[in-house]
């Protein structure tokens, strides 16, 4: 048998060497001991994981509000009002206990008030008329009356004089009752008419003052010291200069 050259070896080497490499890359590696694993299916996957979900976390609802109605307040009816002033009227009496003679004319929201003992005592007040209420006081504001209209017509109340309580409770003045004021010059008179045809008033000269002399409302005056007084009926509306 022939014996094989260097050449023949050589060649047999290089074509061992080039089927490894062919064998490696067609997906198997030839391992030391001659064996080769076993490639993966064509098309297979990886198996994956399941994934886990965090559990949900469930939010308590926020407890209900109760609300507490509050408690309902009924007012009161209001009390039904007194007895209110007519449009228009006077009251004419005297002082309880006092011969001192007291008129106090309404008129709307207004009110006027004279009195006198006849002799020499007289008092001019205005003031206001309002439920049934009058509240007067005189010019210096040293004297103050004060009434409240009753049940059964009548207005009872307190004369202050000037710090003297007179109290009265005087019925209507109808007509010609009431009350008067008559002016002329220097000469000025003030009349009360009472509802039983009784009269008090006093007639005042500059510095002289004396009794007033009767009055016929029909005739529209009367005469002091030889002149003519006209006289005025005299409302709550009545101003004194």
């Amino acid at each position: 048998m022939a014996q094989r050259g260097p050449l023949v070896t050589a060649v047999v080497a290089v074509g061992g060497l080039i089927g490894l490499m062919t064998a490696n890359a067609a997906g198997g590696l030839v391992s030391a001991s001659g064996s080769s694993p076993t490639p993966a299916p064509a098309g297979a996957t990886q198996t994956e994981k399941p994934t886990t979900e965090a559990p949900t976390e469930t939010t308590a609802a926020p407890p209900l509000k109760t609300t507490t109605p509050e408690p309902t307040t009924t007012e009161p009816p209001a009390p039904p009002p007194g007895p209110q002033f007519p449009a228009e009227v006077v009251y004419t009496g005297r002082a309880q206990g006092n011969p001192t003679a007291i008129a106090v004319a309404v008129k709307g929201e207004d009110s006027a008030a004279y009195l006198c003992d006849g002799k020499n005592l007289e008092l001019w007040l205005k003031g206001t008329a309002k439920d049934g209420k009058v509240e007067l006081k005189s010019a210096d504001g040293a004297s103050t009356l004060t009434a409240q209209l009753q049940a059964n017509g009548s207005i009872a109340g307190t004369l202050s004089l000037a710090g003297t309580p007179l109290d009265f409770d005087i019925p209507v003045g109808p007509p010609p009752a009431g009350l008067y004021r008559g002016q002329n010059g220097e000469t000025t008179v003030g009349w009360i008419i009472m509802p039983n045809g009784q009269q008090v008033g006093i007639a005042k000269t500059g510095s002289t003052e004396k009794p007033a002399p009767m009055l016929d409302p029909s005739k529209g005056g009367a005469t002091v010291d030889g002149k003519f007084v006209p006289a005025e009926k005299v409302t709550g509306e009545t101003t004194f200069g």
